[in-house]
């Protein structure tokens, strides 16, 4: 029983990493695909900052009120359940 809560972690918090790194240039690359004229280094670097540094501690400026406290939610489970793994079973998340 614990293996498969260890593996349901484990792919949790893998599947947390990818869309945390992944969500800013996907955004970025849909509209630059779909061919809006309002895509440059500046607003991804800005959007990049927001989305790393400022919505996880309640700054956020361009996020939608109610998506906030949702992102604030997995972003700090993600750290939550990580540590106490890491202190717990000396694991990562990508072990």
């Amino acid at each position: 029983m614990l293996e498969r809560i260890d593996f349901l972690i484990k792919w949790y918090l893998r599947l947390v990493a990818l869309i945390w790194i992944l969500f800013v240039p996907t955004l970025y690359f849909i509209t630059f695909i779909s061919g809006s004229q309002e895509t440059s280094l500046n607003i991804f670097f800005n959007a990049a900052f927001e989305w790393a540094f400022l919505v996880p501690f309640g700054y956020e400026q361009n996020v939608p009120g109610q998506f906030a406290p949702v992102i604030r939610l997995f972003f700090w489970s993600f750290w939550i359940i990580m540590v106490s793994r890491w202190v717990l079973t000396g694991r990562h998340f990508y072990q």
